[in-house]
C-alpha cells in the first residue's frame, strides 16, 4: 500500500480522537460523551503500529536512494531494509508493550523520538554527506562546470553539479593519452571531504607534461638532449613564451617563479643500460595528448637524421661461441682438482 494510505489511516485516527475528546467540533453533530482514559493505551498502540507503518513506507525510497552507491545490487539494499523494518517493528512493539504495562507517556515519546532520528540519520548520511560536500564545493570553488578533474581514479570534464552527486564526461580510463571514453560518470559529492581532488584547469588551462627518452650510453649525450630541445622549442617553445605571464600571475608566491618550468626544459637520469632524458614543458589541459604525440614524433624524426644519437630499447644479443671450449680457456677456479 502507498503512503497515501497509511498516512490518510493515521490521520483518520487523530482526527476521530480529536472529536471525541471535543477538539474538533462538527456543526450539527453533537459530541459524544466518550471517557477514553481506560483506552488510552490501546488508543497509542494504534498509533505506534500506523506511525510505524507509515515511517517504513517513506524510509524505503530514502533508504534505496541513500544506500545505492554503496551497494552493488538493489537486492543488497532491500536486505538491509528488510533488517532495518524487522528493528522497527522490534522497536514498536517494545514501546506498544511498555505503553500497556503501564509506561510514562512523556518517557515513551522522548525514547521515540531519539530511537526514530537515529534511524533517520543512518538511512540519510549519505545524502546530507553529498550534500555538505555540494555545499564546500560551491562555496570554496573546489571545481566549477568546465573543469578537467580527477577523484578517485576517475578523470572527467565536469558537465553537470547537483546537490547529491556531479557528472562529468570521462576520459583517460581504458585510453591513452587523456582522450574522452565516452562514458558518463558519477562522482558522489561527498568525495570533496574524503578524497584528494585534482583539479586540471582551476587556474589556468594549462599543465606541465613530460616525455621521457631512452638513450644508449654509448651517444653524444649532449647532441642528444639539444635535439629533444629544438624538437620541444619547435612545438610547443612560441606557446610556453606566449603565455608565460599569464601562468605567472596565478603563483601563489614570488618565489615559484625560480622552481616552476617556463620554457621547454630537459631532466637527466642514469639508468642500468641507458640515459633517461626527460623533456618538461607545459601546454592546454584539453590538447595535452595532442602535443605529447606531436613533440615525441618531432623527436624521433631529428634522431633519425643523427648517426651519433641511439635510441635504448629492450634486446637480446646472440654471442656464438664453440661447443668445446678450450681448456686453457677454462679459469683455474673453475677446474676440479688435479689427483
Amino acid at each position: 500500500m502507498s503512503i497515501a494510505y497509511w498516512l490518510a489511516a493515521l490521520l483518520l485516527v487523530f482526527g476521530l480522537l480529536a472529536f471525541l475528546t471535543d477538539k474538533i467540533v462538527i456543526p450539527g453533530v453533537p459530541n459524544p460523551e466518550v471517557n477514553l482514559k481506560s483506552v488510552e493505551p490501546l488508543l497509542f498502540v494504534v498509533v505506534i503500529l500506523l506511525g510505524t507503518k507509515l515511517l517504513l513506507s517513506i524510509m524505503k525510497p530514502l533508504f534505496r536512494a541513500g544506500l545505492r552507491d554503496r551497494f552493488r545490487t538493489e537486492a543488497d539494499v532491500f536486505s538491509i531494509f528488510q533488517i532495518v523494518s524487522y528493528v522497527a517493528w522490534i522497536g514498536a512493539l517494545g514501546f506498544a508493550t511498555y505503553v500497556v504495562l503501564g509506561g510514562n507517556f512523556a518517557e515513551i515519546g522522548v525514547l521515540g523520538g531519539a530511537v526514530v532520528f537515529g534511524v533517520l540519520l543512518f538511512i540519510l548520511q549519505e545524502p546530507l554527506l553529498n550534500f555538505v560536500g555540494w555545499a564546500i564545493l560551491i562555496t570554496r570553488r573546489v571545481y566549477k562546470l568546465g573543469d578537467r578533474i580527477e577523484v578517485n581514479n576517475t578523470k572527467g570534464y565536469v558537465v553537470a553539479i547537483s546537490t547529491m552527486n556531479t557528472t562529468v564526461r570521462e576520459f583517460g580510463g581504458w585510453m591513452s593519452r587523456d582522450t574522452f571514453t565516452g562514458r558518463y560518470a558519477t562522482i558522489p559529492n561527498k568525495s570533496v571531504m574524503t578524497s584528494a581532488v585534482f583539479n586540471y584547469t582551476k587556474d589556468t588551462p594549462y599543465i606541465w607534461t613530460e616525455i621521457l627518452v631512452s638513450i644508449t650510453y654509448e651517444s653524444n649525450l649532449r647532441r642528444a638532449e639539444d635535439i629533444i630541445l629544438e624538437a620541444a622549442n619547435e612545438i610547443v617553445g612560441d606557446l610556453m613564451r606566449d603565455n608565460k605571464e599569464s601562468v605567472r600571475e596565478k603563483y601563489e608566491f614570488r618565489d615559484l617563479a625560480t622552481y616552476v618550468i617556463e620554457e621547454p626544459t630537459v631532466r637527466w637520469r642514469m639508468k642500468d643500460s641507458w640515459v633517461e632524458l626527460g623533456v618538461v614543458f607545459f601546454c592546454p589541459a584539453y590538447r595535452k595528448g595532442y602535443y605529447e604525440s606531436e613533440v615525441t614524433k618531432r623527436i624521433l624524426e631529428k634522431i633519425s637524421d643523427e648517426p651519433n644519437v641511439q635510441i635504448a630499447y629492450p634486446h637480446n644479443v646472440s654471442v656464438p661461441f664453440a661447443r668445446t671450449v678450450p681448456h686453457s680457456a677454462i679459469p683455474a677456479a673453475t677446474l676440479p682438482p688435479s689427483e
